[in-house]
């Protein structure tokens, strides 16, 4: 009989033990920052994201206009964000138009054709940042749209 209550002790202590590593032993989420951008930013650039220098960083979700100052001035974004996309506007355009950037991606804005016959560099003056899959309509890659009618 002692034997059992011994056994049953010890039992219980791995048990417990165990229970109590679990926690510790599990993998954390994944973030990162990059390009100097510490997540979880999305961070701005003059010139590219790889060599250019920071002008500016959003961390709150929803629409922000940028500060007066940097508005129409980004060459590239850096979103360090592991779920959450964002949308690049440029509200000179008509109607109003953007780029999507999924999580955890980088992004030299000159690359990208805007609408409007020339690049998305320089054209951007209001960010959105929305919780999602962090995908751009269903995908990993960078994609652009018009921004909905009466959007906030």
């Amino acid at each position: 009989m002692k034997l059992n209550r011994k056994l049953a002790a010890t039992l219980l202590t791995s048990a417990g033990l165990a229970s109590t590593l679990a926690p510790l032993t599990a993998s954390p989420a994944s973030a990162s920052s990059m390009y100097g951008c510490s997540y979880p930013r999305v961070c701005v650039y003059n010139g590219s994201y790889s060599s250019g220098t920071l002008i500016g960083w959003f961390q709150d979700n929803g629409y922000q206009n940028m500060p007066v100052s940097i508005q129409n001035d980004p060459d590239a974004v850096a979103n360090t964000r592991n779920d959450d996309s964002v949308w690049l506007i440029d509200t000179g355009a008509a109607p109003d138009r953007y780029i999507c950037i999924p999580a955890n991606t980088a992004v030299n804005l000159g690359n990208y054709a805007h609408p409007n016959g020339t690049t998305w560099a320089n054209d951007v003056d209001t960010i959105n940042i929305f919780s999602d899959d962090g995908k751009c309509s269903g995908t990993t890659h960078v994609q652009q749209g018009i921004v909905p009618v009466n959007w906030p």
